[in-house]
């Protein structure tokens, strides 16, 4: 299990975007991922466990790119 944190969010947050790519790799429900996504807007941050250490690094680089502050728990 894989823990990625969603730390803050920068200028330009595609906030749409972020939803839906948590919905399609990690197969979250749109109310979940509108929730995770409010909430890093709120200045919360987010702890995600993901199964697959690959899909965690694919999600990780996407979140990045979309404009989110993340990183791997070790």
């Amino acid at each position: 299990m894989v823990k990625v944190i969603l730390e803050s969010w920068r200028e330009g947050l595609q906030k749409v975007a972020l939803s839906k790519l948590q919905n399609e790799k990690l197969g979250m429900s749109l109310v979940v991922c509108k929730r995770n996504v409010d909430m890093l807007l709120d200045d919360h941050s987010i702890i995600l466990e993901i199964e697959d250490q690959i899909i965690a690094q694919e999600f990780l680089v996407e979140a990045d790119r979309l404009g989110v502050n993340c990183k791997i728990l070790e």
